[in-house]
């Protein structure tokens, strides 16, 4: 059962209900093992971050800026600024320099956290001309600082601000002065001319959003999330927080070229994506299949053109298939496409969201083929992504952006 606190109190309120169970798995920058913190632990990292922040004289709605690829020291920061009704502001962790510097400005920042080097040095570059900024804090304990630097920190050394959790009053007397009309973030978007444009999402419009997509979207306890897409991308955060709403545990994937290996290592059920993924998924497997004896391409092709039938051309227009084609079909799900499941990690695959471009009619025939659900939508920024989709276990549209099924 979805938990929809506000966005001050949610980890902590899913604490209370989960306490030790598993919820995020990660690795650390540049870390080969995968690691994983329990409710209880992330709701102790929010706490701790919520204190330090305010031990640095960080005022309500005030902006926080964020770059940095996915980690879960995001997810810390994120929340903590959350528990004391701060904003945070994402950047793209690829973003340029003169992009940075002009969010800095226009957001009036003071404190700005950053991941691994090449966010440090990038910031390091454009502090002097952002005459607001006050301090750096890095997230990656290997990045090496500049020995004239003297407002940049460590996030390791930030978090000891908040040990024992020196504010926890002050935190506690926010949170019940928190409001659905408080910000939460501005995220600035590529999709306009000139300088980028910030839009302002409300802890309200995060609560909606949830409520409405707890209806139609069945991610729950269960499900194993493999977060792909950067947390700057309004469809991965709102995803990813809907699914700590639901209790689902995140796989955190931190270098994007790494996400087929982390699929394979970490076999999630789960996972928001965009269709050029997809395509290269495609364009993998058939590789594979151009590879491979003649006997064993032809049974593939077959096999594809069995699924096409039954998932396609029945069950995507709500048509129930002939008893010899479901027949044929289990027969062929449970040997050659489980196996081709298996090789990408999704032994246990449950569904997939996706959006962001228009989907090529093949390869989601071919997703939807060998047994995976891909559940296509259609969103902006200003709506917290999702204004329609694909329903899982209904009639679904194939190919394009989904604009004419109903609304969540």
């Amino acid at each position: 059962m979805q938990t929809n606190s506000h966005l001050s109190r949610l980890i902590h309120d899913q604490a209370k209900k989960y306490g030790d169970r598993e919820v995020l798995i990660y690795k650390d920058f540049g870390g080969s093992e995968w690691k994983s913190y329990s409710w209880n632990q992330f709701s102790d990292m929010v706490k701790r971050v919520s204190n330090a922040l305010l031990n640095l004289g960080v005022k309500v709605q005030e902006n926080v800026g964020v770059f940095s690829q996915n980690s879960v020291q995001y997810l810390f920061c994120d929340f903590g600024a959350w528990g004391i009704r701060a904003v945070t502001i994402p950047f793209y962790a690829t973003s340029s320099e003169q992009q940075i510097q002009f969010m800095i400005s226009d957001a009036k920042m003071r404190f700005l956290f950053v991941g691994e080097q090449d966010q440090y040095d990038k910031a390091r570059r454009v502090v002097s001309m952002c005459q607001t900024l006050e301090r750096i804090i890095v997230f990656d304990r290997n990045v090496k600082l500049s020995a004239q630097d003297s407002n940049a920190m460590y996030f390791d050394d930030f978090l000891k601000l908040g040990e024992n959790y020196p504010r926890q009053s002050e935190v506690e007397q926010l949170q019940v002065q928190a409001s659905m009309d408080d910000i939460a973030n501005i995220l600035y978007t590529s999709g306009t001319t000139g300088d980028s444009k910030g839009v302002i999402l409300t802890c309200g419009q995060y609560y909606a959003a949830f409520e409405a997509n707890n209806k139609c979207v069945p991610v729950g306890e269960q499900d194993r999330v493999l977060n792909f897409l950067p947390f700057t991308h309004i469809f991965e955060k709102g995803w990813k927080i809907l699914c700590l709403t639901e209790g689902a545990r995140l796989i955190v994937n931190t270098y994007p070229q790494e996400v087929q290996q982390s699929m394979r290592e970490t076999h999630p059920t789960c996972m928001s994506s965009v269709p050029r993924f997809w395509e290269k998924v495609y364009i993998g497997v058939l590789e594979k299949i151009e590879s491979a004896s003649t006997m064993q391409r032809k049974l593939f092709l077959h096999a594809l053109s069995v699924g096409k039938k039954h998932n396609i051309d029945y069950l995507s227009k709500g048509k129930r298939p002939p008893l010899a084609l479901h027949l044929e079909y289990e027969m062929l799900n449970r040997t050659v496409f489980s196996l081709v499941r298996k090789e990408l990690g999704l032994e246990n695959a449950h569904f997939f969201p996706t959006a962001g471009a228009t989907v090529n009619p093949k390869v989601e025939e071919f997703v939807h083929a060998i047994g995976l659900n891909m559940v296509v939508g259609y969103g902006l920024t200003e709506s917290l992504a999702t204004v329609s989709c694909n329903h899982l276990g209904e009639p679904f549209t194939v190919g394009g952006l989904v604009t004419r099924v109903r609304s969540c």
